[in-house]
């Protein structure tokens, strides 16, 4: 999907739709495995994904079961609002926030948060890069980690990102950068963005007239 507004218009609406209840679990899921699916996991292995919402999802439903709630579609609903936001990091693209927030809060405001947030995407870049060299290193060593050799780790990690933000930051501040900037976000969505979308509506649609009470 080419377009952040609508990518994003769409996890909105089927999110929603999932938290009505178990049809829109049901729709919302299908969507994802049709339209978003393949895109995710071109980017994400389901060695994170499976794990991630196991425990997110399977953990707190079982609970909620054992206590008499209704933990099954607790489980469901959490799963697939994790699935969308797993699909949101697949897609996502250097400058989309920079775009969208340029549009939708204007060059000021919304260029000071959208640069926030590309930096930030850059930053857990830097972060993933950097465990990776990590874990190569060990590697060599013969080693792996463990809950002795994850703190002077983690504080590695922490001080290599901090290092880097106080380049970036001096570099903004030599180039004159205050608060703003001149920017006009492009987008180009496709038919396929236009046809999820409508899917999504439709979907979102069915599910809260179904929802509404006779």
């Amino acid at each position: 999907m080419s377009d952040v507004r609508i990518r994003l218009a769409v996890v909105t609406l089927l999110s929603l739709a999932a938290f009505t209840g178990g049809l829109g679990t049901l729709f919302a899921a299908v969507c994802w495995i049709f339209f978003c699916a393949k895109e995710t996991f071109s980017r994400i292995s389901w060695k994170l994904f499976v794990p991630v919402t196991i425990l997110a999802a399977g953990f707190p439903g079982l609970i909620l079961s054992l206590t008499g709630e209704e933990g099954g579609l607790y489980a469901a609903k959490i799963v697939v609002i994790l699935a969308f936001a797993f699909w949101l990091g697949a897609a996502q693209k250097p400058g989309e926030f920079l775009d969208l927030g340029v549009w939708a809060l204007g060059r000021k405001t919304g260029f000071d948060l959208g640069l926030a947030a590309e930096l930030s995407m850059q930053f857990f870049s830097g972060i993933s890069d950097d465990l990776a060299h990590i874990k190569h290193a060990l590697r060599i060593k013969g080693q792996k980690l463990s809950c002795k050799t994850l703190p002077p780790l983690a504080t590695g990690l922490l001080f290599l990102s901090l290092a880097r933000a106080n380049h970036v930051g001096a570099h903004l501040a030599r180039r004159g950068y205050l608060t703003g900037g001149i920017y006009v976000p492009v987008f180009a969505p496709s038919g396929t963005d236009i046809l999820i979308l409508c899917t999504a509506g439709v979907c979102a649609a069915a599910v809260f007239l179904a929802a509404i009470p006779v």
